[in-house]
């Protein structure tokens, strides 16, 4: 059985009363299986804004979402998981702003998997990773701390490393040392969260910026955009 068929399935261990159901682009079904905050959330603008910024193709790869708090997510220490076709995020948020940051960065995860060609294949995004990735060496090197090259030249996501950045260096140094780089620390962890900052970042915050510093990205989204339309 499938993370969401056990959800649906026993979606009164987590409700006292029926799982609600929306619509994201009137056909991707959106579960709320754990309720959320009314205080803090207002899910129709959520789906709304959801809807306004995000083109319907982009969310090929999306069977749907499901908000629940999963074990996974302390576990992992994460808010939310692209998984067998669907997006599973925590009820537990901040406010709008905060889920919807959190399904968008998913979204560009499914992305990744459905249009691997289109963002990957021409290695121009690793290329423009590795080459940031080669200037951050450099600079915690001149800054004395105990680096090797082959820890920056591997572009997936290594556990031992994103420690290494953030409690070693410290996520608020890093943030000096990759000014006009990297959107932010955590992008600088792998391609793949390099790719889905820029894209949230595109869609939800300042599309200049990702121009600006990520252009293989811009670049690619743009013709991820076309090819939907």
């Amino acid at each position: 059985m499938s993370l969401r068929d056990l959800l649906i399935e026993n979606h009164n261990n987590f409700m006292g009363h029926q799982m609600r159901e929306y619509y994201i682009h009137g056909n991707i079904p959106f579960y709320i299986v754990q309720d959320l905050d009314p205080e803090k959330v207002n899910i129709e603008k959520v789906i709304k804004t959801l809807n306004d910024k995000i083109p319907k193709g982009l969310f090929h790869g999306v069977d749907g979402v499901y908000v629940a708090h999963l074990p996974e997510f302390d576990e992992r220490s994460i808010n939310a998981i692209y998984k067998d076709a669907a997006i599973y995020i925590t009820n537990r948020q901040d406010d709008d702003l905060d889920m919807i940051d959190d399904i968008v960065h998913e979204l560009a995860h499914s992305i990744e998997i459905h249009f691997h060609e289109i963002v990957y294949g021409d290695d121009d995004i690793e290329y423009e990773f590795l080459a940031k990735r080669k200037r951050l060496y450099r600079v915690l090197k001149n800054e004395g701390h105990p680096v090797e090259i082959h820890d920056f030249l591997n572009i997936h996501y290594d556990e031992d490393f994103d420690f290494y950045l953030y409690d070693e260096v410290g996520y608020n140094a890093l943030d000096g040392y990759i000014e006009g780089c990297f959107l932010s620390p955590y992008s600088a962890t792998s391609i793949r969260e390099y790719f889905a900052t820029a894209f949230t970042d595109y869609f939800l915050y300042d599309r200049e910026s990702v121009k600006k510093m990520c252009p293989a990205v811009f670049y690619k989204i743009k013709k991820l955009i076309q090819k939907e339309k």
